[in-house]
């Protein structure tokens, strides 16, 4: 089966693809642009190549259609954060077989591979039973037993979770990762990943800790003992501080500002009419590159990628009600959930 060839700037959008796929069966070779993905498809023959379509220098749109001109057989998917109508024509128009917008769905594209390249052909071969195998002696009852210990010690629990607690366990074990317990922080990772295999962010960190804890250097802490003094962690710039518009403030809410009522002066403050001061930011943020006008959902890191249309009109912006829906929805159904654990517990104590 011809490889995949995956084009994305974006390193953990390109490293998880390459994982998903590759734990899959498929063979898969990455590129971070459009110049070094023509010297790829210049130098292999590709049977997929899955372009961002906004790529630093020549975007995939162009990528693919040099592509197609060396190597007409190759099948094209292009995926963006920023849809529209015209770039999806262009990209049928010279031969790509389907135009995703992210948040792509993996199971979706993992389909759409195999429909195009066929089902990962898996060659099983007999298990060959070593000569020395045969010839040892009868192994003692008690030893058996003993690994048969050693086997089970070796199994490790998964916490089942629920979908809507992902964001939580997310957070927890991001936490253990950080005060040194990485394997308690893998548990969760790995919770999270058994009933969310696509989860983009989740493969990422379960990635860094494997690699960590692979580190001779890193001892892993185990749950209870005295994990080792964190460096000092640096305080989070406040969202409104990283897009310009004030001169300091950190950030308490953990980028959660639904809650925060400086958020909500601020947004209040821009749809009213801006001060002189809000004035002059917003004339300099209007001076700087499109491809630095970030949105605020993408300051946060809650989205991958995208840039403000608006100048942070965010009340005005179609996306922006969108994320704050499905933010506020997320919130309650965090609330529930802690409702539901905090009745739980206290109808044990009261059963105690």
């Amino acid at each position: 089966m011809k490889p995949i060839l995956v084009v994305e700037d974006e390193t953990i959008m390109r490293e998880s693809l390459r994982d998903w796929l590759t734990d899959d069966g498929y063979q898969v070779e990455t590129a971070k642009a459009g110049e070094e993905a023509l010297e790829a498809i210049a130098e292999q023959d590709f049977g997929v190549v899955i372009l961002d379509l906004r790529l630093p220098g020549r975007d995939g749109i162009e990528v693919l259609r040099e592509a197609k001109e060396r190597r007409p057989q190759l099948k094209g998917i292009i995926i963006t954060a920023y849809p529209s109508i015209e770039t999806a024509v262009e990209a049928t128009r010279i031969g790509a077989i389907d135009y995703l917008t992210k948040p792509v769905s993996l199971d979706a594209l993992e389909e759409l591979i195999r429909k195009t390249l066929g089902p990962v052909q898996v060659e099983i071969k007999p298990k060959a039973v070593p000569e020395e195998t045969i010839a040892q002696p009868p192994v003692a009852e008690e030893a058996k037993v003993e690994e048969a210990r050693v086997e089970e010690a070796k199994v490790e629990e998964v916490i089942a979770i629920a979908p809507e607690e992902i964001p939580v366990h997310l957070k927890q074990g991001k936490a253990h990762f950080d005060v040194g317990r990485y394997g308690e922080a893998l548990k969760e990772f790995e919770s999270i990943l058994s009933i969310a295999p696509g989860n983009i962010e989740t493969r990422v960190w379960i990635r860094k800790t494997k690699e960590t804890l692979a580190t001779p250097k890193v001892e892993a802490v185990a749950e209870g003992e005295a994990a080792p003094v964190a460096e000092e962690v640096k305080p989070k710039e406040c969202v409104w501080m990283k897009m310009g518009l004030v001169s300091h403030r950190i950030c308490t809410r953990d980028y959660d500002c639904l809650t925060c009522e400086f958020d909500q002066m601020m947004q209040e403050k821009m749809a009213s009419g801006a001060t002189p001061e809000l004035d002059a930011a917003l004339e300099r943020f209007k001076e700087l590159p499109g491809s630095q006008r970030l949105c605020r959902y993408a300051i946060k890191g809650d989205v991958s990628y995208r840039l403000c249309t608006r100048t942070f009109q965010c009340a005005t912006c179609e996306f922006g009600q969108v994320m704050e829906d499905a933010l506020q929805r997320k919130l309650a159904k965090l609330q529930a959930r802690r409702e539901a654990l905090l009745k739980k517990e206290q109808r044990t104590q009261a059963k105690a």
